[in-house]
């Protein structure tokens, strides 16, 4: 065995997108279990949709160790990459980061500010032809 291996200070547990109170459930289940890492720092991360799960576990395990005067799960943080949070400020962010990385010119960044508002369920004709536009003529699909 490699005594220079991250697992000597790290572990990793992973849950596939479960709802937040199933995690804490299934969290507070494990620790019981497994009482050896009950009192390691614990950290959540994750991407994409997590920026909604991840922030609701969180809050959850912080509320739970609130109720109790010895926390069951020692959280110290949390962290979400690419995080989809809110669409219209993630789509506004999308489109700002284009054109202020130069991915699209300054034509097409006006053509999608001006055809498309990001609050409907449906985006207009124009608007999806300045996306698409931007995506398979400007800085390409891959």
């Amino acid at each position: 065995m490699n005594k220079y291996s991250w697992n000597r200070e790290a572990n990793i547990l992973f849950l596939e997108s479960p709802a937040a109170q199933d995690a804490l459930v299934f969290l507070i289940r494990w620790m019981s279990r497994f009482p050896q890492y009950k009192y390691r720092e614990f950290y959540i991360a994750g991407e994409s949709y997590a920026g909604h799960y991840v922030p609701q576990l969180a809050k959850k395990i912080h509320d739970y160790n609130k109720a109790y005067p010895l926390p069951v799960i020692n959280l110290k943080g949390f962290m979400v990459g690419n995080a989809v949070t809110d669409n219209y400020y993630d789509s506004i962010g999308t489109i700002a980061f284009w054109w202020t990385h130069s991915l699209i010119s300054d034509q097409t960044y006006r053509a999608i500010r001006d055809n498309c508002n990001f609050t409907d369920d449906r985006a207009s004709k124009k608007c999806d032809d300045a996306v698409s536009y931007a995506i398979y003529h400007e800085f390409g699909e891959y």
